[in-house]
Formats: structure tokens, C-alpha cells, sequence
């Protein structure tokens, strides 16, 4: 009977173990499966292409950034718009790490090239691209939770040439009929600037399923490498 008993036992720990083996298993699988997945690649879809001009400036003043008014208690960076679709927050260096004085820091005529943390940092840095109809502004961008890459959707009513209002946010949760949609009420105002950095340099520039053409993409990266040689010479 004890022999019986301990059998059992046994095998209920190895069945215990097998199913948290499972488990693990199954929830890594989901956190480092591909993206976009095929719940999320539908939403995929007229992003970056060679040349294009979005003409967003006849609309909207872009030589600078957007952040947020003053009176906002609200979680958001300070980000450029660019007229080749590009959608880029940025980090201030003279905030260094602080992530809430970076959210209400303003001041007019900076050379953001210089002023602001290099954009390669994927930990602090959000992009990426836009498309604009009528008086809305259609953001596609992503930022990385959870072990994957989280897409998410925003849209911007135009209030004049220098207001925008965030009013909508979806979060793309990369499994059918589980997305997160929520209403916003959040207004960012212009603030002008001497200079702008690069769009290039945005991680969002660099990732291959934020192209619409994958020539496209193999023209960027070829280009952007040759003008990575040429800065590097220069600097010798």
C-alpha cells in the first residue's frame, strides 16, 4: 500500500511538473512569436514608401515638436512630425533620465539634433509613421512589452496650425478580438525649433514591416549604411 501511495504521488509531481513545463512553454512561444502575427498584420499597411511627402506642412507647423499644454497631467513624450511620414518622440538631454520633466519640458529654438538623446535607444525612444485624411492624423506606432512588440494605433484631430488633439489610442494585443480601445481628450501645442534630427535615425525607419514596399526598405538600408560610412570617414 505504501509502495501504491508513493507511486502515485509520484506520478501526480510529474504531472504537476509536465503541465507548468507546458505552461512556460506555450507563454514564451506566445511572447516571442513573430510581428506583426497574422492578428496583427492587418493593421499593417500604408507605411514608408521612397519619396513620399505626406505635405503635412500645408496643414500644420512641423519645424519643431509637439508637447503637451501646460495644464496636462497627462503620460505622454514630446514628438515630431515629419512630411516623409515619420512619427518620432524625443528625450531631452537637459532633463537627463527624468521621464516626467521630459513630458512638460518646453523651450522654443533648439537644435534638436544636438539637444536631444540619440534616437537608437529603443528603451527611450518611440516611432513611428503617419498618414494624414482631411483634418486627422492616423499614427501607426509600437513599443515593446512583455517579450514582443506591441502595436499601437493613435489618431490626432488637427485643431489649427499649431494644437493637436490626441483622441484615440487602440492597442493592438496581437490575439484575435482582444484589442483595447480608449477614448482621449489630450492637446499638444507646437513648439518651434533651429533644427530637427534626421527622420533616419528613428528605429521605426530600420524595421521592415513598417515599409509598404520591401524595395523600399532594401533602398533605405543601403543608402543609410553609405551615409554611415561617409559620417565615420568624415569623423577620422
Amino acid at each position: 500500500m505504501k509502495a501504491n501511495g508513493l507511486r502515485k504521488i509520484t506520478i501526480f509531481i510529474m504531472r504537476s511538473f509536465i503541465l507548468s513545463a507546458f505552461f512556460v512553454i506555450t507563454t514564451l512561444t506566445s511572447c516571442f512569436s513573430s510581428f506583426p502575427n497574422r492578428y496583427e498584420r492587418p493593421y499593417v499597411y500604408n507605411g514608408f514608401r521612397a519619396n513620399k511627402n505626406t505635405m503635412l506642412g500645408s496643414k500644420l507647423n512641423i519645424n519643431g515638436y509637439y508637447s503637451l499644454v501646460n495644464d496636462s497631467d497627462n503620460d505622454y513624450d514630446p514628438f515630431i512630425l515629419y512630411e516623409d511620414g515619420t512619427y518620432g518622440n524625443i528625450f531631452f538631454k537637459a532633463v537627463g533620465k527624468d521621464d516626467y520633466a521630459n513630458k512638460h519640458y518646453k523651450k522654443a529654438d533648439l537644435e534638436l539634433d544636438k539637444e536631444s538623446l540619440p534616437l537608437t535607444d529603443k528603451w527611450m525612444i518611440t516611432s513611428g509613421y503617419y498618414n494624414v485624411k482631411e483634418d486627422t492624423i492616423f499614427v501607426t506606432t509600437s513599443e515593446f512589452y512583455l517579450l514582443r512588440t506591441e502595436l499601437i494605433l493613435q489618431k490626432y484631430k488637427i485643431i489649427d496650425r499649431n494644437h493637436l488633439l490626441l483622441i484615440e489610442e487602440t492597442y493592438i494585443s496581437g490575439n484575435k478580438d482582444e484589442n483595447d480601445t480608449f477614448g482621449r481628450n489630450t492637446l499638444f501645442e507646437f513648439i518651434p525649433a533651429k533644427s530637427l534630427p534626421s527622420s533616419s535615425l528613428f528605429p521605426i525607419k530600420h524595421k521592415k514591416w513598417a515599409w509598404a514596399d520591401k524595395k523600399d526598405w532594401k533602398k533605405f538600408k543601403n543608402d543609410f549604411k553609405q551615409q554611415e560610412q561617409i559620417r565615420n570617414n568624415t569623423k577620422l
